[in-house]
C-alpha cells in the first residue's frame, strides 16, 4: 500500500516537472529565448544547446514514466540514468545556494532553497523507476498520478514563496521600486503598505538606495496610491527629490512595463524590488518577462497583515496566470 501511494507521488512529480519542461522549452525555442527553469534549476555553467537537450530528454522521460509506466531494461536504465543526473545538478544548486547564503551574498529568514526539494524529488523518482515491475499500472495509479500533478501545480509556487519569497538580496543598488497596495482616503497606508514602504525607507537612510520609485494605480475612490506612499516616506526624512512616481501601475505587469523605462532612462542597471514574500516569485517573473531582472527584497512585517492566507491563494494562481501569460507574450514576440 505505502510503495503504490509512493509509485503514484513519483509518477505526479514526474507527470508536473515533464509538462512544465516542455512547455518551457517551447517558450525558449519558439519565443524570446526566456525559459522559466530558473524557478526550479539553474544551468549557469553548461552551453545553451546543452541545457535544451537535456531538457527535452527529462521532459520525454518523465511525461513518459507518469503516463507508460511499465519498461525494459533499457528505458528503466535511461529514466534512472536521468533522474539521478538532475538530482545531481539540484544537488549543485543547493551548494552553491549555501556558499552564497555563508558568504553573505543574501539573508533568509528560511534557508531551505527550493534545490533541496528537486534533489529529493529526483532521487525518489530514479528509486522508483528502478524498482517498477513489468505490469500495467491501474486505472486508480494513474488518478491518484493526476491528483499528485494537480497537487504540483498548487504546491510549486507556495514553496517559492516560502523560499524564494523570504530570501533578501539587498545589496547597493540604483534605485528600489516599491509596488503598491491599498492607501485610505485619509492618507494612511494598510499595513501592507506599511511594511512595504517602511523597508525601502530603511534602504535610503541605510545608503543602499538614492532614490525610490513608487508605483501603484489611483483607486476608483480616487486615492493616489503613489502619492501616499511619496507623503509617507517624506514624513520620514526622504527627500523629495529623491522621490519617482508611477501613478498608472495597476497591477504588476503594468508596473513592470511602467517602470522599465523609468529605469533605462535613469541608466539604472541594478534594481531592488520590495514587496511581501508572496508576491516576489511573480514580481521576479514580470521583470524578466520585460526584459530587465530585479533583485527581490520582501518587507519586514513586524505587525500582522490581514488575509494573509488569502493573498497566498490568490498568489498561487496568479503566479500561473502570470507564467502563461508572459510566455505567451514572448511567442507573440517574435
Amino acid at each position: 500500500m505505502i510503495l503504490g501511494l509512493l509509485r503514484g507521488l513519483v509518477r505526479g512529480f514526474a507527470l508536473f516537472f515533464g509538462g512544465f519542461s516542455a512547455l518551457n522549452i517551447v517558450v525558449s525555442r519558439f519565443g524570446a529565448s526566456r525559459a522559466e527553469d530558473i524557478w526550479w534549476i539553474q544551468f549557469d555553467y553548461l552551453p545553451s544547446w546543452a541545457v535544451a537537450i537535456l531538457s527535452a530528454v527529462l521532459a520525454i522521460t518523465l511525461i513518459m514514466l507518469a503516463l507508460k509506466p511499465s519498461m525494459g531494461m533499457p528505458r528503466k536504465i535511461t529514466t534512472t540514468g536521468i533522474c539521478l543526473l538532475y538530482a545531481i545538478f539540484a544537488l549543485i544548486n543547493v551548494f552553491e545556494y549555501y556558499s552564497l547564503l555563508s558568504a553573505g551574498a543574501f539573508t533568509t529568514r528560511f534557508p531551505v532553497p527550493f534545490s533541496l526539494f528537486i534533489v529529493i524529488g529526483f532521487v525518489l523518482t530514479g528509486i522508483v523507476a528502478w524498482t517498477l515491475n513489468d505490469r500495467k499500472a491501474r486505472i486508480s495509479e494513474y488518478l491518484f498520478a493526476g491528483t499528485c500533478a494537480l497537487l504540483g501545480i498548487l504546491l510549486f509556487p507556495l514553496i517559492q514563496i516560502y523560499t524564494f519569497g523570504f530570501t533578501d538580496y539587498s545589496r547597493q543598488a540604483d534605485v528600489a521600486v516599491v509596488f503598491g497596495a491599498r492607501a485610505f482616503a485619509d492618507g494612511r497606508l494598510s499595513s501592507t503598505l506599511r511594511a512595504r514602504v517602511d523597508r525601502s525607507i530603511e534602504l535610503y537612510h541605510d545608503g543602499y538606495v538614492p532614490k525610490l520609485l513608487f508605483t501603484g494605480g489611483i483607486d476608483a475612490d480616487g486615492v493616489n496610491e503613489p502619492e501616499a506612499m511619496r507623503d509617507y516616506a517624506i514624513a520620514h526624512g526622504v527627500d523629495p527629490a529623491n522621490i519617482i512616481l508611477d501613478e498608472q501601475g495597476n497591477n504588476t505587469d503594468l508596473s513592470a512595463r511602467n517602470t522599465v523605462p523609468m529605469f533605462r532612462e535613469m541608466d539604472a542597471t541594478r534594481v531592488l524590488a520590495i514587496s511581501q514574500n508572496f508576491h516576489l516569485p511573480r514580481i521576479k517573473m514580470t521583470y524578466r518577462a520585460e526584459g530587465f531582472n530585479v533583485l527581490t527584497v520582501p518587507a519586514h512585517n513586524n505587525y500582522v497583515i490581514p488575509g494573509t492566507h488569502r493573498n497566498l491563494v490568490r498568489e498561487t494562481t496568479a503566479f500561473w496566470a502570470y507564467w502563461l501569460r508572459s510566455g505567451v507574450r514572448d511567442l507573440r514576440a517574435e
